[in-house]
This record gives C-alpha cells, sequence and structure tokens, in this order.
C-alpha cells in the first residue's frame, strides 16, 4: 500500500497537537524541517540523511552558492579601510583600481553596485553594459558629475553620494587659503624663485576676517 502523500501526513500530526503547540507546528511545515513528533520522523530523517549527503565538492558549490546570494559590489577607487570592512559584513566585495573604461564595462554585468570617486566617468554606456543589473552607484564625495544621471534614471538606477565627505577637508582648505592670502605666500615664492627675498609679513597681533558659506554643495 502506498503511503499517504506528505501534506496529508503533516495535517494529520498537526491536528492531534494540543493547541499550544500549533504554531510550532506550523512553522515546522513551512520551513520543511522533519516532524520530531512523528513516530517515524528519526527513521525518515535516518534515510534522507543518507540520500541526500554531499560529498565534498557539493559542499564547497554550496558554499559558492551561500556567498553568491549576498549582493556584489564593484569598488573602482581606493576607499579607506573601515569603509570595505563595513562594505564586506554584507556584500562580495570586488576592488578593481584604475580600471579601463573597456574593462569596467566587461565587469559591471556582474555587480550590483558600483561606488568610484571623482576619478572614473560612469555614463551611459556603463548602465546599457550592466544588463539591468546594477541597481546602486555611490560616490564616496560630493560631486555626481561623472555620473551620467539620466542614463541611470533610464535604467531604474539609483545614484547616491556622501555630502558631508569633504567637511572637514574643505575647512582645512578655507584656513590654508586665508593664511595664504595674509602672508602672501604665493607672491613671497614667485620673488624667492626669481632670486630675490622680499620682507616676511607676520600675523601676530593682528586681525583676520573668516567668511562661513555653507555647505559644499555638489
Amino acid at each position: 500500500m502506498a503511503a499517504p502523500p506528505a501534506t496529508t501526513a503533516t495535517t494529520h500530526h498537526r491536528a492531534l497537537l494540543p493547541p499550544t503547540r500549533t504554531h510550532a507546528a506550523a512553522t515546522h511545515s513551512a520551513l520543511r524541517l522533519p516532524l520530531r513528533a512523528h513516530p517515524h520522523a528519526h527513521a525518515q530523517r535516518a534515510r534522507l540523511t543518507a540520500a541526500a549527503a554531499p560529498a565534498p565538492a557539493a559542499s564547497t558549490a554550496s558554499l559558492e552558492s551561500s556567498a553568491a546570494g549576498k549582493p556584489t559590489v564593484l569598488v573602482a577607487e581606493k576607499l579607506g579601510a573601515a569603509g570595505l570592512a563595513l562594505l564586506r559584513e554584507f556584500a562580495n566585495v570586488d576592488c578593481s583600481y584604475g580600471l579601463s573604461p573597456e574593462d569596467l564595462r566587461a565587469k559591471i554585468s556582474l555587480c550590483d553596485a558600483l561606488i568610484v570617486r571623482s576619478g572614473t566617468k560612469v555614463g551611459r554606456d556603463v548602465f546599457e553594459a550592466s544588463g539591468g543589473r546594477l541597481r546602486v552607484v555611490g560616490r564616496a564625495g560630493v560631486g555626481i558629475d561623472n555620473v551620467d544621471l539620466a542614463a541611470a534614471t533610464e535604467h531604474g538606477c539609483l545614484v547616491v553620494n556622501a555630502p558631508t565627505a569633504n567637511t572637514v577637508a574643505a575647512a582645512e582648505h578655507g584656513i590654508a587659503l586665508l593664511t595664504a592670502m595674509a602672508r602672501n605666500i604665493a607672491q613671497a615664492d614667485a620673488s624667492l624663485k626669481a632670486g630675490l627675498f622680499p620682507s616676511v609679513h607676520r600675523l601676530h597681533s593682528e586681525s583676520d576676517a573668516c567668511f562661513c558659506l555653507g555647505m559644499v554643495l555638489p
């Protein structure tokens, strides 16, 4: 006599459980796990384990399949170690720096996200070469003028940036310019190269102005 279908056995088993265990049985059924309370569950589990025991090669393939379940992020320009470590927690990270346009197009069809700085141009050809797989382009910085936003929109790709990434650098640059202007650094450098030795303009006991014009916009 043929064994009843798996669905029938599962339904019958659930009906015999006390109400407090109904939810647990439903969870086991949804996850397709063996039901421990079934009288033949142990023997059935042993048979399934013996029949489906993977060889070492299959185990490796399983690990590769698990890794493939993560999104793949192509980092085309150098990032800090902390940023890369954060990416590797949830994605497969491919750090390929200095790619030519041809190499970038060849790689992009295998990637779900792309991270660039200002040196990599992400044009329409890149989005077309992705075949629709590229979902996010991240600009590690403020400006996004090296990304074709119209092409990204047409291909359903999100473009993001880091608006505060250069806040400290901009402040440092402002102080450097203020000092250079007050001390006439450029003029003194030109005079020295011409064989002249101009007098030094000191900042001590002087008042200088600093104008804060807000954030640097892309």
